[in-house]
């Protein structure tokens, strides 16, 4: 094929061949047509050929596509959480969500939630700011401790600088507590957590939708479904 210039265009002036040879689609065919049709699966290409788009040629079974693989991974999905503790606060799983684009009526924007891993106990804090963690923390602690007479083995919480302030860190080392960091960006790691704050958060979202009640109402509306569904004693700070 050549270039002919005209009018300060360029265009190209060539002729197509055919031969009988290119409609056979060989094994090095069959990945081209792989990438040429957007890496389309086997299934996808036998379709194609079943209705003649290769004419009389065949495909064969395609090979490893490394590109398939990492365009079309997911996220590990969370699985079902078990139970890893023999008695109360030998774990506890601990979360702060936040910051709300809405404020409450108790002017709170983060919620606190600590979860026993044992007896799947629920306790929940409603903060306005959250450098209130450490404080709300500690009052949690000697509470817990005071009625069962046990100590708080094991944190698990995430990488997030409010668990990882000096005087949280310090609160912890005093009192013997354990602490188990998960890695950013892998909620997975604290699953029982995640899955809970989730659950609970879409539930508050339709409560308000269906009863038309503004954002500022969805402390309101995480207490409701707490004390009808879980049943466990909701503490607000």
């Amino acid at each position: 094929m050549r270039g002919v210039t005209k009018n300060g265009l360029y265009s190209l002036v060539g002729q197509t061949i055919i031969v009988d040879s290119t409609n056979v689609v060989t094994d090095d065919n069959t990945k081209l047509w792989h990438h040429r049709l957007t890496h389309i699966c086997q299934k996808g290409l036998e379709e194609l050929t079943k209705q003649g788009a290769f004419r009389q040629g065949r495909i064969e079974p395609l090979k490893f596509c490394e590109n398939c693989v990492l365009g079309r991974a997911n996220r590990q999905k969370f699985l079902a959480s078990t139970h890893s503790s023999n008695a109360a606060l030998d774990c506890v799983h601990a979360d702060l969500w936040g910051p709300s684009r809405t404020e409450s009526h108790e002017e709170a924007r983060y919620f606190l939630s600590l979860i026993d891993d044992f007896s799947r106990k629920v306790w929940v804090y409603f903060l306005k700011y959250k450098n209130e963690v450490v404080k709300v923390f500690e009052e949690w602690k000697f509470l817990v401790e005071t009625q069962t007479r046990r100590k708080v083995k094991k944190l698990r919480t995430d990488n997030e600088l409010e668990f990882y302030d000096e005087r949280f860190k310090t609160l912890c080392k005093k009192s013997g507590t354990a602490r188990h960091l998960t890695m950013r960006g892998t909620p997975q790691q604290n699953a029982l957590m995640e899955r809970f704050n989730r659950t609970i958060l879409e539930s508050v979202r339709c409560i308000l939708n269906h009863a038309s009640l503004p954002n500022s109402f969805w402390v309101k509306g995480y207490k409701h479904y707490c004390l009808l569904h879980i049943q466990k004693p909701i503490n607000c700070h």
